[in-house]
């Protein structure tokens, strides 16, 4: 988390300075190389409005993924990652998931935007 850059809502930069035992210590906003007065907890982070980016899952060569379908009345499909041009296209697009049920509750979230 070091030296990482968080994204606010609003647009706004935040880069951690230090992160020791679940706190926060971060630059001010758009400005980091001057840190914000206090500290925060993640929690304090999230309701700020920031957003921790999250890292992708890959899976290992010959490792079950699972991916959103939405013509398929399962509402996923499975694969095998063979880390060929289909694995990194689901890869890149956000679709690769580790079970079913994150498959199935994704593409319920895609269909929520939509509706």
């Amino acid at each position: 988390m070091y030296k990482q850059i968080l994204t606010n809502k609003d647009g706004k930069t935040v880069k951690v300075l230090s992160h020791h035992q679940e706190i926060y210590i971060i630059s001010l906003p758009n400005d980091h190389k001057r840190a914000n007065d206090g500290n925060f907890t993640k929690e304090d982070l999230i309701a700020c409005g920031f957003i921790f980016p999250v890292k992708k899952w890959t899976p290992e060569i010959g490792e079950d993924y699972y991916v959103p379908n939405l013509s398929d009345v399962s509402k996923y499909d499975s694969y095998q990652w063979n880390n060929d041009g289909i694995d990194e296209r689901h890869l890149a697009n956000n679709l690769v998931c580790r079970t079913k049920e994150e498959a199935i509750a994704l593409i319920d979230k895609m269909l929520g935007v939509v509706k």
